[in-house]
């Protein structure tokens, strides 16, 4: 996230003090505040009619050559399950429908500071034509016993997550991971 010295307003140098029982960097010369609020994001949990999930391999950073669920920053005026079906489409050319909300977290990373992320369980037909972009090394379907490792500590709370609710709805077929 950026971190101002300087107003964007006024162009005058910013103060550093509490505000609404936050420390904040305001400017003392027209009011200016620096709310330093999270970047959304999207992820999608995707699965196929066989009941496998969909895992990328990333080709940037963060997380470089890490096997992901996938997803990306939401864009202004944007619905969050609109920006989660436009990341799976952009990442993969695959075309799906949100089945439901898994959930919603808050993480503060190095690269970009305080995100929100938004997990939806989506769904997808016609895996067969799946094209990975250049955000995407590998990409593919993968059931239980042969997904790969996923180290990022989000998204295997995701599966987790989705996971649990399935055995608790008692869904039928086996849960990925």
């Amino acid at each position: 996230m950026i971190s101002y010295s300087f107003c964007p307003v006024c162009g005058k140098p910013l103060s550093e003090g509490v505000i609404e029982g936050r420390t904040r960097m305001f400017c003392a010369s027209c009011g200016w505040v620096h709310y330093r609020n999270p970047l959304p994001v999207a992820v999608a949990y995707t699965v196929n009619r066989h009941n496998e999930l969909l895992v990328i391999r990333r080709a940037h950073e963060p997380a470089i050559n890490e096997w992901a669920l996938p997803g990306g920053f939401l864009e202004e005026g944007e619905e969050p399950h609109e920006g989660c079906l436009r990341e799976l489409m952009e990442e993969t050319s695959l075309d799906g429908r949100v089945e439901r909300l898994i959930g919603i977290y808050h993480r503060n990373v190095d690269l970009y500071g305080s995100l929100l992320i938004v997990a939806y369980k989506v769904v997808v037909v016609d895996h067969e034509c799946m094209t990975p972009n250049h955000e995407v090394s590998e990409a593919g379907f993968f059931g239980e016993c042969n997904c790969p490792q996923i180290n990022i500590p989000l998204h295997r709370h995701i599966i987790e997550e989705n996971r649990r609710f399935e055995n608790l709805a008692g869904v039928t077929g086996n849960p990925v991971l």
